[in-house]
């Protein structure tokens, strides 16, 4: 299963995009340029999203996406291994 949500991209005063999710406020990231940061934003998707498995929460709905704004998608086995990894490292 793929899950894709809407994420927002926008400048920053020293000129990199900060990529947000409205859907999932807990992921947030930036990037110097805009493959850089969609790059970062699936990163930060699948680790909020792993946190929220952690936290046993039920995922957010995805939104359509708005004008201009960017789907980005975590694929299930990404968000298995990020949860694999987090719980083997607790102290």
């Amino acid at each position: 299963m793929i899950y894709a949500y809407p994420c927002e991209l926008t400048p920053d005063e020293d000129g990199s995009l900060v990529a947000l999710f409205p859907d999932v406020p807990e992921a947030i990231t930036g990037g110097k340029n805009r493959t850089e940061a969609l790059t970062m934003a699936e990163d930060a998707l699948a680790t909020a999203l792993a946190g929220y498995v952690l936290a046993q929460w039920e995922f957010p709905t995805p939104s359509q996406p708005a004008s201009g704004q960017e789907l980005v998608a975590v694929n299930r086995s990404t968000l298995i291994s990020l949860v694999r990894s987090r719980t083997c490292h607790k102290s």
